[in-house]
């Protein structure tokens, strides 16, 4: 019986036991949740940091608020805009070039903070703080690498590649011809271009958005239109026109010489159009040329590039006598003194253009030339397919020239002086009468022009008169130069 007693008092313990328990239970509870507010608090510290072994650039942002980064971004976004930039290029067959060097910022390149900030914040978002430290726990994350957003300005790019290509790119030089005396020319070589890629703005842009600290280009040859070979098939001498200048007059002769060496040479292939005014460019004190008597509105005044009417006058006939196809053409307002009416071409710059095209099968050359006072134009082509042109000229009426008078009391009276000669008025038509091997002649008309007299002016005396002198402009010969026509 007692026994039994015993193993009944053993399977219930007693209160004293049962509160014991009790407390470590409510120990075990309590520390749990202190854990567990500290590993909260932890996690919500971190949440509003970035993690560890996380960088921008050179930058480490690792444990750092959002306004830290920025402050660190900030200092490193004005060196990395300082840092140097070097520039290569390269021919084709590997050798440098050309090398350049600039800082970021001449280039028109910055970075971006707020938009880089906003990139890493959002890609550290990704997994929350809890994810992120078991993951590290797990050792399951590696150093985490930003890119920094660059924003450059393609603007900026090419206004500096465009400043480097002036010191390397080169234009290509066509094959050209030199006329050495009557039946004796010699071809002078072409020479190849070279310039930056089509693609070198890109490639500079990419550089810069990579913040890589070098950019090789590969440049390009450029291959010119007309060679040695083509020059191979001029073997005659088609025709030659000359005109003369007086060479006492030294800034209309200057202009007239450096007209022709613009000209000298220039091959022509067939269906190539001659423009005038793209080959010798604008005629203007910076390009070289010098002021000299100009025709503008039918009066000779004072203007830049005097005298290179002359030359394309000169190589108008010279093409009419060729044969070859006249494409624009335009007359003086008044005859001139170096060619006959209705021979002669003006030119203005921009406006007014002497074009006339090669409508032969096979290459001719142009050889011009201003020496002595005399002005001469060749044209140089194949002799298998020479052409040769008569020219007429029918001359329909000539005007006389009106006589103005102005009285004067600078003068005795009834005494007269002639202040200028005037010019007789023409209406001439030109025809041309075109011959080439294996076809019958051809005649064709070239055009009719008028040109209106000019007045010639006579001063007539009044003695001792009180009568004013009405203003007089004194009008020489129109003889040259480039200038609108009426």
């Amino acid at each position: 019986m007692e026994k039994k007693l015993l193993r009944k008092q053993r399977r219930h313990p007693t209160g004293s036991h049962l509160r014991w328990h009790h407390v470590v239970a409510l120990v075990a509870l309590m520390g749990a949740a202190m854990l567990a507010g500290a590993a909260s608090f932890h996690l919500q510290h971190e949440a509003d940091r970035f993690p560890p072994d996380w960088h921008v650039g050179e930058v480490e942002i690792s444990g750092k608020s959002l306004p830290e980064a920025r402050s660190e971004l900030q200092r490193y976004a004005r060196a990395w805009a300082d840092t140097i930039v070097a520039i290569e290029v390269r021919a084709p067959d590997g050798s440098v070039r050309w090398r350049g060097q600039a800082t970021r910022q001449q280039l028109g390149a910055a970075l971006d903070v707020e938009a880089t900030l906003q990139q890493a914040w959002q890609q550290a978002r990704r997994h929350s703080p809890l994810v992120q430290a078991v993951l590290r726990w797990m050792n399951r994350t590696d150093r985490v690498e930003i890119a920094p957003v660059v924003q450059v300005d393609r603007a900026r790019v090419e206004e500096w590649l465009r400043e480097a290509g002036k010191q390397l790119e080169r234009a290509p030089c066509d094959a050209r011809v030199r006329y050495l005396s009557a039946g004796r020319w010699e071809a002078i070589p072409e020479q190849r271009g070279f310039r930056l890629p089509l693609h070198a703005v890109e490639m500079l842009v990419e550089t810069l958005q990579q913040s890589r600290t070098t950019c090789s280009l590969q440049g390009e040859e450029v291959a010119p239109r007309i060679t040695q070979q083509h020059l191979q098939q001029i073997d005659s001498e088609w025709t030659s026109a000359t005109t003369r200048y007086s060479e006492r007059e030294r800034n209309r002769a200057h202009n007239i010489r450096k007209a022709a060496r613009a000209i000298n040479g220039v091959v022509l292939l067939p269906g190539d159009v001659f423009s005038y005014n793209e080959v010798v460019g604008p005629r203007t004190l910076k390009e070289g040329f010098r002021r000299a008597p100009i025709i503008v509105r039918g009066e000779l005044v004072p203007g830049d590039g005097g005298g290179v009417c002359q030359v394309s006058t000169t190589l108008y006939i010279a093409a009419l006598q060729a044969g070859l196809q006249i494409v624009q053409r335009s007359k003086h307002a008044f005859p001139i003194g170096y060619a006959p009416p209705g021979l002669d071409a003006t030119v203005v710059y921009g406006a007014i253009d002497l074009r006339f095209r090669n409508n032969t099968p096979s290459p001719i050359a142009l050889v011009t030339e201003a020496k002595g006072g005399r002005m001469t134009v060749r044209v140089l082509g194949s002799s298998a397919h020479r052409r040769t042109a008569r020219i007429e000229r029918i001359v329909h009426a000539v005007i006389p020239a009106p006589v103005k008078t102005f009285p004067t009391s600078q003068l005795p009276e009834g005494k007269r002086k002639v202040v200028n000669k005037g010019q007789r008025g023409w209406r001439v038509s030109v025809y041309r009468v075109i011959t080439e091997p294996g076809k019958p002649p051809l005649r064709e008309k070239v055009g009719t022009d008028y040109y209106r007299p000019q007045a010639r002016v006579v001063l007539v005396g009044q003695g001792a008169s009180e009568q004013e002198t009405p203003s007089v402009r004194l009008l020489p010969a129109a003889s040259s130069d480039e200038g609108q026509p009426l």
